[in-house]
């Protein structure tokens, strides 16, 4: 079966939903198993939406809601990772390219800030 871009809102649902199965099961289930989910998975949908599509807004600043986080370099990579071989096994095209093009931009970032690396 051939994979479809990611094109909607359902389709970024799909993704995180399918991203945080793999993450709450991982070596860095502990940065995630105290999240309320049905709060949480939301937010990051709505922030991915942002990310892909002009009409969707994130008024959020992710990297302050990310600070108090005890984040370490081997979490980034691991999370980008996860991230990663989720868009790979649900999508392709260039929405899923663009997708993982911002996450490593977002880890990258994201490392330099917290981890002052």
């Amino acid at each position: 079966m051939s994979k479809t871009d990611i094109l909607s809102p359902a389709d970024v649902t799909k993704l995180i939903k399918t991203f945080y199965d793999k993450l709450l099961v991982s070596s860095i289930k502990h940065h995630f198993i105290h999240l309320n989910l049905e709060e949480h998975l939301p937010r990051v949908d709505s922030f991915w939406n942002a990310t892909l599509f002009p009409e969707h807004a994130y008024a959020q600043n992710l990297m302050e809601r990310h600070m108090h986080l005890p984040l370490q370099k081997e979490d980034f990579k691991v999370w980008l990772s996860l991230f990663w071989e989720s868009v790979d096994e649900l999508f392709a095209g260039p929405n899923a390219e663009t997708t993982k093009n911002r996450a490593s931009s977002i880890s990258y970032i994201m490392q330099k800030k917290l981890l002052k690396d």
